[in-house]
C-alpha cells in the first residue's frame, strides 16, 4: 500500500480558514458600521421630532394668551422659534375658524413646525402638523376655557 503523501495540507486548511474568519470580520465590521450610522441619523430625526414636538406645544399655549376676538379670530402671531435639543424649530400657525351644522362656532388654529430655515414651513419641510381647538366661553369674546387638540400628525 502506498502511503499518500500530505504535505501542504495543513498550510491549505491554515489559508481557507483565515479566508472564512476574515470575511466574517468583514461582515461583522460592515454590519456595525451601518447600524451606528443607522443609529446617528434616527438620533438626529428623533431629535427633531422631540423639538418640534415641544415648540408646537408652547405655540399652542402662546396663542391661548391672545386677547380681543381670541384664537382662531384674531392673527395667531407667530411665526414661533425655539430652539431645543440643539434644533432650531419654526412653528407657523393659521387660523382655520369654522361653524358646526348647528351654528357653533369653532375656534381651530392649524400649527406646523419645521427645521428654521427663516422661511416658512412647506409640506415637504414639515415635521409635525396640529390643529387645534380653542373652545371659548364667559362674557369676553377672547376668554378660552379648554383647549382641544384635534389632531396632532408627525410627517417625518
Amino acid at each position: 500500500m502506498r502511503r499518500r503523501d500530505e504535505t501542504g495540507a495543513a498550510l491549505v486548511l491554515a489559508i481557507a480558514f483565515m479566508l472564512a474568519v476574515g470575511a466574517i470580520g468583514a461582515s461583522v465590521v460592515s454590519l456595525a458600521t451601518t447600524a451606528a450610522k443607522g443609529h446617528a441619523d434616527l438620533v438626529a430625526i428623533r431629535d427633531q421630532q422631540y423639538a418640534a414636538d415641544a415648540a408646537v406645544e408652547r405655540a399652542v399655549v402662546a396663542v391661548r394668551q391672545i386677547g380681543g376676538g381670541g384664537p382662531g379670530m384674531q392673527p395667531c402671531g407667530g411665526p414661533y422659534g425655539y430652539a431645543l435639543n440643539g434644533v432650531a424649530i419654526r412653528v407657523d400657525c393659521t387660523n382655520a375658524p369654522s361653524v358646526t351644522r348647528s351654528g357653533y362656532l369653532q375656534r381651530n388654529v392649524v400649527f406646523t413646525a419645521c427645521v428654521d430655515t427663516d422661511e416658512p414651513c412647506t409640506d415637504d419641510s414639515t415635521i409635525i402638523r396640529a390643529q387645534v381647538n380653542y373652545e371659548g366661553t364667559g362674557p369676553e369674546p377672547g376668554q378660552i376655557s379648554t383647549t382641544w387638540v384635534q389632531s396632532w400628525s408627525v410627517h417625518r
